[in-house]
């Protein structure tokens, strides 16, 4: 009977953990159907109605078809202005503890989210200038008349900012995906091999990137890890990024914190150029080459100085040497890390083309 009753305890056990990691992957796949107020979130995302002038979503600086990015070095807001920085991937944001390139305060996406719908400096969408009409546009929607019943219990066209954001927020928190060919184990003999380059001493990539997510930002809650000043500017040869962007030292108010940004993510890396903070680099081969020398030179124009010499930069940040084969497997691995099944899923594509 002892024996019986353990096979029948470590049955029930198995088939606990087998249904637990089932709920797990059923509340975290975007495979799985939106919900009403992730649908809902979905259908103001891709909305440009959402911005003061009717011109601009948030699909349109984190677009499904360039893997939630936009492919400018600044973003355009609705009135025509740049943004600070480059726009980064959505994708897997929800793991992150810090949202904003420079602004630790920005530590969720209910937070993140508020910059962009209401920010003045600049303007990027004005969503609280545009409330009382999109209201009466709103109510007149099937659509958005359906969902907002559906979700928050509204019989009129009376819906507020907040579930607003709650709604995008919602719909941001299932952009979630982890089906590239690092992921399912499909990585070819190069990818392979550099994947052991980029987490070896020679290169010390995964020190700042480390799997799964490939970001500090997802993995410590230490704002000087997850913060990092990479070498790419030193004006002057004074230790100084560009005085308009300084980075975490607009905020933390220290001079050791000149220069410092987010460490992005990698995932999906090869399809969200250009690269940096400020975009100032075009290509995945540039990003190696100023890492290989330890930092970027510029040798000319009001940005003139070598960042290898920057003395507030990373101290992890010292040069290396690649042969064209150990190069060529670096970016087989960067290759691994795209997940294609972004651009077919649906759940990630804009719902107004469906129509």
């Amino acid at each position: 009977m002892h024996k019986i009753s353990t096979i029948q305890s470590l049955f029930v056990f198995f088939t606990i953990v087998v249904f637990f990691i089932s709920s797990c992957n059923s509340n975290n796949s975007p495979k799985d159907a939106l919900t009403k107020k992730e649908q809902l979130g979905r259908y103001l995302f891709f909305d440009t109605r959402l911005s003061l002038n009717g011109t601009k979503s948030c699909a349109s600086c984190h677009s499904n078809k360039m893997y939630f990015s936009d492919g400018y070095r600044k973003s355009i807001t609705s009135l025509g202005e740049n943004v600070p920085h480059n726009a980064p991937t959505l994708i897997n944001s929800k793991f992150l503890h810090y949202y904003d390139w420079a602004n630790p305060a920005a530590n969720s996406f209910a937070i993140q989210i508020k910059r962009p719908l209401y920010g003045n400096h600049p303007i990027e969408l004005g969503l609280d200038k545009s409330i009382i009409g999109l209201q009466r546009v709103f109510s007149s929607d099937s659509i958005y008349s359906t969902l907002f019943k559906a979700v928050y219990g509204i019989k009129d066209s009376l819906f507020t900012l907040s579930q607003i954001e709650e709604a995008i927020v919602a719909y941001e928190n299932r952009l979630i995906s982890f089906s590239a060919p690092f992921d399912n184990g499909k990585m070819d003999e190069d990818a392979q091999k550099g994947f052991t380059l980029f987490k070896g001493a020679k290169l010390n990539c995964a020190k700042c990137h480390p799997p799964p997510y490939f970001t500090l930002a997802s993995t410590s809650i230490n704002i000087d890890s997850v913060y990092s000043n990479t070498g790419l500017y030193n004006l002057d040869n004074k230790n100084q990024y560009p005085s308009d962007d300084i980075g975490l030292m607009t905020y933390s108010k220290r001079v050791t914190d000149n220069g410092k940004f987010k460490i992005p993510t990698l995932r999906n890396v090869m399809q969200t150029a250009p690269y940096m903070h400020d975009g100032s680099v075009n290509t995945i081969e540039e990003v190696i080459d100023i890492y290989a020398r330890g930092g970027r030179e510029i040798n000319y124009g009001k940005y003139k100085g070598d960042g290898k010499n920057n003395q507030l930069k990373n101290k992890l940040i010292t040069g290396f040497d690649l042969t064209q084969q150990e190069r060529k497997e670096l970016l087989s691995f960067l290759n691994s890390l795209t997940d294609t099944s972004i651009l077919t899923n649906k759940i990630f594509q804009n719902p107004f083309s469906n129509q």
